[in-house]
């Protein structure tokens, strides 16, 4: 069955909140005579994005949570789709406002939405596999990103809506180091520039999770197919 995640990065005072939705996709690197899900040639992950959305700036939160419920209850998701939000600087209620809406069956039917505070930084964790947690270093949250964009694992169709504006925000969203202590971070490169997008993203593909069978792309035909 489809596995998908609902990355969501809620509003501040200067950028609006944004979501996007990818799934999770299963590849083999090997031959197709190799193709199997067991060892020695076991399947990597993919990332295809399936929906991008900006909110209007300032959009009330109870207006967000209404559309994330919609989106989430729409047949492709319900079953099927994990969010994740960024609950850094909103606050115990806004996670409330998600726990209520999941509790009264507007959130989907499968799993209870996870809030991830973001910290500034990186870990010693790095960002080679993202974890259940309900902390993670900013740094190594974006830099996954990066590391699957750079290994063509992450596929953002051409044509989808918001997608250029992603894709902008990606290519200005770049590390900068502190001149006073060193230490790198991933920030926008003009304050001008949101990075709303890339945290959506950043949070959609940050761990794989579990439930469900991701479907898989045949080496023969190229076509998504669903596990057995």
């Amino acid at each position: 069955m489809p596995n998908y995640t609902v990355g969501l990065d809620l509003g501040k005072e200067r950028d609006p909140s944004a979501l996007v939705v990818a799934e999770r996709v299963l590849i083999f690197e090997g031959l197709p005579s190799e193709q199997t899900f067991s060892d020695p040639t076991p399947p990597v992950d993919t990332y295809h994005v399936r929906h991008v959305q900006r909110f209007e700036l300032g959009t009330p939160y109870d207006t967000v949570v209404d559309s994330v419920g919609e989106l989430l209850s729409t047949p492709e998701l319900r079953d099927h789709g994990l969010l994740v939000f960024d609950r850094t600087g909103v606050g115990g209620p806004i996670a409330d406002m998600f726990a209520q809406a999941w509790q009264g069956g507007r959130l989907g039917r499968c799993f209870h939405p996870l809030g991830i505070t973001l910290t500034a930084g990186f870990s010693k964790r790095g960002a080679a596999h993202g974890y259940y947690d309900a902390t993670a270093h900013k740094g190594d949250v974006v830099q996954r990103v990066y590391m699957l964009l750079e290994r063509g694992h992450i596929k953002i169709p051409l044509g989808l809506p918001v997608a250029e504006q992603l894709q902008k925000e990606l290519r200005a969203f770049r590390p900068k180091q502190n001149r006073s202590t060193g230490n790198l971070s991933f920030e926008a490169a003009r304050e001008s520039d949101h990075d709303d997008l890339v945290i959506a993203l950043a949070l959609a593909v940050w761990f794989p999770h579990i439930w469900g069978k991701p479907r898989y792309i045949d080496r023969h035909t190229g076509e998504l197919q669903e596990q057995a």
